[in-house]
């Protein structure tokens, strides 16, 4: 994710688990919306090609870092760690 809303390396330090993806892109992007934004679908693309997850099969507006991280692992069949 750090690399798809163009962050650099040393900030993927900041993120927490409870961070809203859409709070970090509004965040980031204060005068753009969603739905113009290239970074969603690079996200979207980035999780179909390396983990063959579709984004639009588990996002809501609240979706965190960490609730994306746990859906990853369900749908892949792997156990999160807790």
């Amino acid at each position: 994710m750090v690399s798809t809303f163009s962050f650099k390396d040393g900030d993927r330090l900041r993120f927490r688990p409870d961070d809203q993806l859409l709070g970090i892109f509004r965040a980031a992007y204060p005068h753009r919306r969603p739905s113009e934004a290239g970074e969603i679908a690079s996200l979207a693309h980035a999780l179909r090609s390396r983990y063959g997850v579709m984004l639009p099969d588990i996002w809501h507006e609240q979706l965190t870092l960490g609730a994306l991280f746990r859906d990853i692992q369900a749908l892949r069949g792997k156990p999160a760690a807790a």
